[in-house]
């Protein structure tokens, strides 16, 4: 009986499979690395998301609840004073003159569509455009002082990065690209 002496065992990996994986392995570093090192902008997306929210909610009210002389607005304030929310969520007869206010609701009924002054100044983001207050009408067209359904609006959060809520003229609220 003879045995053959051609049989190779090979354990290990090729080098080509090891130069694959090193370059995989440093193309993830140079990708994924820096996301981890820090908030990077995550702050501003939260109040973008949130201004999203809050202008979407008062556009629903303004659709839905089509009484005269309410106002269905957000009231936005930039550089040291960003914040951002609506004036007042209670519409009773009472609070037609509370609706159109140029305050911010600070009542524990509003906080989810409300960021405030301390909050924003404690993630470093400020608003850079867009400040004063945007109404809706009953269509959900937008206005910030030109007129209903007439111009774009566009408001910009500032930090790590910068990000926008883009309002068309015609009412489709977004983050902007």
């Amino acid at each position: 009986m003879r045995i053959s002496s051609n049989i190779k065992h090979t354990k290990g990996f090729t080098i080509v499979e090891l130069i694959v994986v090193v370059i995989i392995l440093g193309i993830l570093a140079v990708v994924v690395a820096p996301r981890f090192q820090g908030a990077g902008g995550i702050a501003e997306y939260t109040y973008q998301a949130r201004l999203i929210s809050a202008l979407r909610t008062m556009q629903q009210r303004a659709m839905n609840d089509t009484r005269e002389n309410y106002c269905f607005q957000v009231n936005i304030f930039t550089g040291s004073n960003s914040s951002f929310g609506p004036p007042t969520l209670v519409y009773n007869n009472s609070a037609v003159a509370l609706s159109c206010s140029t305050t911010i609701d600070s009542s524990e009924e509003a906080a989810y569509v409300v960021a405030n002054i301390d909050e924003m100044a404690a993630d470093n983001v400020t608003i850079t455009s867009g400040g004063g207050s945007i109404l809706f009408n009953r269509f959900g067209c937008p206005n910030n002082g030109s007129g209903f359904c007439t111009n774009d609006i566009e408001i910009t959060f500032q930090g790590d990065a910068e990000v926008s809520v883009c309002i068309e003229s015609q009412g489709y609220i977004h983050a902007c690209d």
